[in-house]
């Protein structure tokens, strides 16, 4: 299923959530995560954050790339790239560097963009 594969750049899952699961409390950890299951709580990581259709977070996401096919109610922070898949449904704001949304997904929020450059982000002095 397109929304529910796994961003490609990952090749190592360090942490999975299996879908019978429930967390209710915040996840760090180093590596990438992939979910299944429920969390309440915020997921941080400088790794991958996968969501699988059968998942269902409530809280916030931060961490590298972050792939979404399950439903998010938080916002999401990430450094690289988000990706919101044909039946992901998100509730919160999203910052990232890049940011695909597939048809089919639900996405109710803000929308912030990185730039390469912060500096060329700034507005323009004007000539005086």
């Amino acid at each position: 299923m397109k929304g529910d594969s796994i961003i490609k750049k990952e090749s190592t899952i360090n942490t999975i959530v299996g879908e019978n699961t429930l967390i209710a409390g915040n996840i760090n950890c180093d590596g990438n995560i992939i979910v299944y299951g429920k969390i309440e709580g915020d997921i941080t990581t400088e790794g991958a954050i996968t969501i699988f259709a059968t998942s269902t977070v409530h809280g916030n996401l931060t961490g590298f790339n972050v792939q979404v096919s399950g439903k998010i109610e938080g916002n999401i922070d990430a450094s690289g790239k988000v990706v919101l898949g044909e039946k992901s449904r998100l509730v919160g704001d999203v910052k990232a560097s890049q940011i695909v949304i597939e048809e089919g997904a639900a996405f109710e929020g803000r929308c912030v963009m990185r730039t390469a450059n912060p500096e060329s982000a700034a507005s323009p002095k004007s000539d005086q």
